[in-house]
């Protein structure tokens, strides 16, 4: 058995030796990424399956291996192939390219994959993945839920976070009303949360809460809803001029989801805050 093997692996070693303690320690700087929640990861995949590593070929020059999994159960609808191929980086003591982000599949294995084409290649990842080896790892009742009802999930239903949509609604010309107003600076500043509709319309701005939440909508299957949008009483001078803003900017780009070709409804944030001059700023 290769002395470098899949992260997952490693934990589960009564020896463990100086590198592995790297690779370990390294993992969180190297590899760091979220791990999309499992029903986002089964609409983006064309293949979600249980199955064994039946083979594993490495290439003449062994930077590469082929591991072939014989399927047992598919989750995905479509094709259903009795055997699939993927090409993988081989083992760190065979490359000699050690890396705090390697991993491996080898025969004998059975894992969760959930397969997409990139590039034209079908491929899956161990990291920023919720694929894993079922030998060490199990899965959940609530990923079991989402594998078993997966294909009815229709993205179109929920609100989602937008990071870059932009306003279309004239910014500037809204914060020309308040540079009247003569505020302190702020050390800090006041957080809205903005829920805009599939359209681009502003539907409702709130201050962020600081309360419990609760979701938007139920949903106990695949946990992609949001926090309800809820009204907060302003508490400063600031968080009072902020919201005013908020709710004056009406019109905002239009946000469509992964693949999805429609656009879709969507939660955006803003903060708003007042510099050294004097001047309100708002980040969105």
């Amino acid at each position: 058995m290769f002395l470098y093997k899949t992260l997952a692996k490693i934990k589960y070693e009564n020896q463990i030796n100086f590198n592995i303690h790297f690779f370990i320690a390294t993992k969180s700087f190297a590899c760091s990424c979220e791990t999309p929640k499992p029903a986002v990861e089964f609409y983006q995949s064309d293949y979600v399956f249980e199955g064994k590593v039946f083979e594993k070929k490495y290439a003449s020059d062994s930077l590469t291996n082929t591991v072939t999994f014989e399927i047992s159960k598919h989750y995905k609808n479509g094709d259903n192939p009795k055997f699939l191929k993927f090409q993988l980086n081989s083992e760190a003591e065979v490359t000699g390219l050690y890396s705090s982000c390697y991993w491996s599949a080898d025969k004998g294995e059975k894992w969760l994959v959930y397969a997409k084409t990139i590039n034209g290649k079908l491929d899956f990842q161990f990291f920023c993945s919720n694929s894993k080896t079922l030998n060490e790892s199990k899965i959940y009742s609530s990923e079991q839920k989402v594998l078993n009802f997966g294909n009815q999930l229709d993205m179109t239903q929920y609100r989602y976070r937008s990071y870059d949509a932009k306003p279309t609604t004239n910014l500037d010309s809204i914060l020309k009303i308040y540079q009247k107003k003569k505020l302190k600076p702020s050390k800090g500043f006041a957080g809205i949360w903005l829920d805009i509709d599939a359209q681009g319309n502003l539907t409702k701005a709130n201050l962020q809460p600081n309360r419990e939440l609760e979701y938007e909508q139920i949903d106990t299957l695949f946990g992609v809803n949001q926090f309800k949008n809820v009204y907060r009483e302003p508490i400063s001078d600031l968080e009072n001029i902020a919201l005013e803003i908020a709710r004056k900017i009406k019109h905002w780009e239009k946000y469509y989801y992964l693949d999805l070709e429609k656009p879709v409804k969507y939660r955006k944030a803003l903060k708003i805050y007042v510099n050294k001059d004097s001047i309100i700023q708002v980040e969105h």
